[in-house]
């Protein structure tokens, strides 16, 4: 009898034992499904948290510009545009003298005549600029209509560049507008947010706030050779 008990307590205890480590075993597995889940749901959080900031960026808006002001037309004066002193001097550089011109004009009598002397054979460009603090922001685009004289040859490109920021930085358009002799050309680059019109450069909110220069270049790609004028008029913006 005394056997029996013993080993009815032994059998007893067994299995106490095994309940027991089931029991654990059922805990830790929860445990595990529950921590696939958390990180599931982590991942699921980043993922669309990466998704909103790429969304944040609203689209430039494609409504037609139906108000304009003009900044520099150079019916006075040419005010303080001028060919840089770092261009001066440059192989690639080749802009040679600006004036107040009559010869032809996109808005009122007068325009700015650059004279130039494009070699050919390599990469040049003529570059005028002008260091004024300007808040564009209110606007949507910033445009400038350059003439190339009749009898110039096709092949040279125009473009806008800026400088913006506490940090100068040089941003200037992602392609360049080709020129056709004997016509104005109007060059537009967008200057809203989410605009890419600039290299390397996304515009933000505060892109067009601190614009402190605004350059023209006309570039020649190695083949045009000229020697002459570029006439730059009606530099503006628009919303």
């Amino acid at each position: 009898m005394r056997h029996f008990k013993t080993n009815a307590f032994s059998v007893a205890a067994v299995c106490s034992m095994a309940v027991l480590l089931v029991l654990a075993g059922c805990g830790k597995k929860e445990e595990a499904v529950t921590t696939t889940t958390t990180t599931t749901t982590t991942t699921t959080t980043i993922a669309t948290d990466q998704a909103d900031q790429q969304t944040a960026m609203p689209a430039p808006s494609s409504a037609p510009i139906t108000e304009e002001r003009t900044f520099y037309d150079f019916e006075k004066d040419l005010g303080a545009w001028e060919v840089p002193l770092w261009a001066e001097g440059k192989v690639d550089h080749v802009a040679k003298n600006l004036e107040v011109s009559q010869d032809v004009a996109s808005k009122g009598k007068k325009s700015m005549k650059m004279d130039t002397d494009f070699p050919g054979g390599m990469w040049t460009a003529g570059l005028v600029e002008i260091q004024q603090y300007l808040d564009l922001s209110p606007y949507r685009v910033i445009m400038v209509d350059i003439y190339l004289p009749e009898g110039a040859p096709l092949g040279l490109k125009g473009k806008v560049i800026l400088t913006v920021g506490e940090t100068w930085k040089f941003v200037e358009m992602n392609s360049s507008t080709p020129l056709l002799p004997g016509e104005w050309v109007t060059i537009v680059g967008s200057i809203e947010p989410g605009s890419y019109d600039w290299k390397r450069v996304i515009p933000d909110e505060k892109f067009a706030e601190d614009i402190r220069k605004v350059a023209i270049r006309v570039e020649s790609n190695r083949k045009p050779k000229y020697a002459g004028p570029i006439y730059v008029d009606n530099i503006r913006v628009g919303r």
